[in-house]
């Protein structure tokens, strides 16, 4: 599906982890008071968040349904952007 656009982000609570799609996109976590610390995208959402929970410190998180076949580059035109404006990269970014 060339040149498929997200469909608009989703925000949840941590607590409702178990609501993440089992769909590819990309998605972002937030500490409280809306900081931005992670950029990610995953073939399964849900998999993949379910992890950072156990290794990552965030309150919310947001996700794009996505095609995995443009994910990866949304993901990076996402860090870039947020690099242009920030000057850095998100906090759990700049750690791997």
């Amino acid at each position: 599906m060339k040149g498929e656009l997200p469909q608009g982000r989703v925000y949840l609570d941590k607590e409702d982890i178990s609501k993440l799609p089992d769909e590819s996109g990309v998605y972002f976590l937030y500490q409280t008071g809306n900081t931005l610390v992670y950029i990610g995208m995953a073939m399964s959402l849900k998999k993949r968040v379910i992890q950072h929970d156990k290794e990552k410190e965030f309150s919310q998180i947001g996700y794009e349904l996505v095609h995995y076949s443009r994910a990866r580059r949304y993901e990076k035109e996402l860090l870039e952007m947020y690099f242009q404006e920030h000057g850095q990269l998100p906090y759990y970014n700049r750690q791997s």
